[in-house]
């Protein structure tokens, strides 16, 4: 998660893409930005920006303990901005 309002969400649904997502899209029923840590997982809806690539909308914190296991396949966690850091898919 970035100070400034940002972070990636890692998908089995959507392999191998980082998810951006700003916390503008995250539901107002969950948690607000600064409470939320890298490994939580999520649900949100995945749209596809020409040009730019993945964004999330509609993102809500389901679990709010971080995960250390690989998420299902209905579900997603968020990962760090940071190459190589947060969750990953792999």
């Amino acid at each position: 998660m970035s100070k400034q309002g940002w972070g990636f969400i890692s998908s089995k649904e959507i392999e191998f893409t980082r998810i951006f997502f700003h916390w503008s899209s995250l539901r107002q029923n969950t948690l607000r930005f600064p409470e939320i840590r890298s490994g939580m997982i999520v649900e949100f809806t995945p749209i596809q920006v020409p040009g730019k690539g993945w964004r999330a909308i509609h993102v809500e914190i389901t679990d709010k303990r971080e995960k250390k296991d690989e998420p299902t396949t209905e579900m997603s966690t968020l990962s760090s901005g940071l190459p190589d850091a947060g969750t990953s898919n792999n």
